[in-house]
């Protein structure tokens, strides 16, 4: 019978184990010393080696002639574990076998000693399903079981384990495997498979995998059933993604707001059988692309994709404020998350064009004229008294938007005369970052001063500013500084528009108040 490729290439020794390095260094120093402990706890997410790490450790804790910390691979106990016909190593899977007596009966098993093995050993996946009786029913064996027993404790969420049971186990954190080791791994099993498979490919699986070598090894059977040459087309083809030609002419159509095309686009990939949700998750992942264009300086090493298709990412990325790229990522996350409960994904994916479309020159309008009001109340601000019947009539900001607070001219000066520059900022941004990337982007290119009880922000876009005229985000910021300074401050910001002609300001006040579309003439009066 055919065996799938991701138990016919099951690595045997711990050097077949991909991207896991600070586990299987371990396990085989602890084998070598004969340092072993007596529970185990392997966390991690799916694919990433759990259980293979287990029956590895399994068989060489029990091997006769065990090589550097591995498994012969050759010896009775070996061959006995891998054809089955040695029962002293027990897998039991907790999601089906949770309840208090299947604990009880494997108690009463642990205290018989092996009948052909140095150590029986349990290993039991998804141990997080157990329930809280079948979790007491094993505190007490797991804390002092007998001398030939073994546990091997598996799970993908570790937070539902009690805190008696994660005590009692020495734990080891499997990582998910990086793009380029799943890539390589591929092209390994490929070869002995007399495959051929582009290296774009390889990576195109890697990335669906999501860290997840069992996951990409799956993909790739798939992929072998269909050609003997495996390119970048076959396997997006057989995992029901959209070319990439396709999801760089969908993005274009939304960039330039054209309703029509992203539609007929979209209807285009719904009859060739293309999955919406994997649709959706795509652009997701595009524009996060964009997203890590705009706000890194080395984007390229964290981006799995072809070096021509980061070329278009690139150009397409230069024509999106970073605002509206995090903007987009929020919409379409909304309509992924909609579409997991049932409702038509073409309909929801064909809303959420229209929205991005519609939405995204709309907000663009009104936080453009919401910058020129704020900017305009600055220049009224600086006629001086002589001219308050203009600002009784200047325009009002909307309730979501209040005008800045700022100090007087001279407090202004004195501020700035005395400030020096704040060489902890990058830190600050940093601690940002724990509780919103989005926002810490936001300040990247920014800098600070520190005058007094004041920290001063300066930034070449209004980004910053944006953010912090928001009463709940300035509170952050201010308890972000503490954390890093120790130090209360109060945040103003640096640099205003030049004001230096009252007679100029006014004339452009008036100029850009008829050009929004406000009648001048009672201010005129006035």
């Amino acid at each position: 019978m055919y065996r799938v490729l991701y138990r016919k290439y099951r690595p045997r020794v711990f050097a077949d184990v991909i991207g896991q390095p600070q586990v299987t260094d371990t396990l085989k120093n602890e084998i070598k010393s004969d340092r072993l402990a007596h529970a185990y706890l392997f966390t991690g997410s799916r694919g990433t080696g759990k259980t293979t790490c287990s029956k590895i450790l399994a068989k060489a804790v029990n091997c006769l002639s065990p090589k550097d910390g591995d498994p012969c691979g050759e010896c009775e106990i070996c061959r006995g574990l891998d054809n089955g016909s040695i029962m002293d190593v027990a897998e039991i899977d907790a999601a089906s076998n949770n309840g208090v007596d299947d604990i009880r009966m494997l108690r009463e098993e642990a205290d018989f000693t092996p009948a052909n093995t140095k150590y029986r050993v349990y290993i039991i996946d998804e141990v997080h399903m157990l329930s809280i009786g079948a979790f007491n029913a094993l505190l007490k064996t797991l804390e002092e079981p007998p001398e030939h027993v073994i546990f091997i404790l598996a799970t993908t969420e570790v937070h539902k384990l009690p805190a008696t049971i994660l005590s009692r186990c020495q734990r080891f954190d499997f990582h998910r495997i990086s793009p380029q080791d799943i890539a390589d791994r591929l092209e390994y099993v490929c070869s002995c498979e007399n495959t051929a498979i582009d290296r774009e490919a390889a990576l195109l699986i890697a990335g669906i995998a999501d860290g997840a070598m069992r996951d990409a090894l799956s993909l790739l059977d798939q992929c072998m059933g269909q050609s003997g040459h495996i390119t970048e087309e076959t396997v997006r083809r057989t995992a029901g993604l959209a070319d990439k030609s396709s999801l760089l002419a969908l993005t274009d159509a939304l960039i330039s707001h054209d309703i029509a095309a992203a539609v007929n686009m979209i209807d285009e990939l719904h009859k060739s059988s293309k999955d919406m949700s994997r649709l959706c998750d795509e652009l997701i992942e595009h524009f996060r692309a964009m997203m890590l264009i705009k706000t890194m300086k080395q984007p390229r090493e964290l981006l799995v994709m072809a070096e021509s298709d980061y070329e278009k990412t690139l150009a397409q990325a230069g024509m999106l404020k970073l605002a509206d790229i995090v903007s987009t990522i929020d919409i379409l996350q909304s309509a992924s998350g909609r579409m997991r409960y049932g409702v038509n994904r073409r309909i929801e994916m064909e809303m959420t064009a229209v929205k991005l479309c519609t939405e995204a020159s709309s907000e663009k309008t009104d936080t453009e004229l919401e910058k020129r009001v704020i900017r305009l109340e600055s220049i009224v601000s600086a006629l001086g008294s002589d001219n308050q019947s203009a600002v009784q009539q200047r325009p009002k900001p909307s309730a979501s938007a209040p005008p800045v607070k700022r100090p007087s001219a001279e407090e202004m000066e004195k501020l700035r005369s005395e400030a020096v520059p704040m060489t902890q900022w990058q830190d600050v941004i940093e601690d940002i970052k724990k509780y919103s990337r989005t926002v810490a982007a936001g300040f990247e290119g920014s800098t600070a001063y520190i005058s007094g009880k004041y920290v001063l922000v300066d930034s070449p876009n209004d980004i910053c500013f944006e953010l912090l005229r928001k009463p709940a985000q300035r509170d952050k910021m201010r308890d972000s500084i503490k954390r890093v300074t120790g130090t209360e401050y109060k945040l103003g910001r640096y640099s205003y528009p030049d004001e230096s002609s009252s007679d100029d300001a006014l004339s452009k006040f008036m100029s850009e108040l008829r050009s929004a579309g406000v009648p001048v003439e009672e201010i005129n009066k006035k």
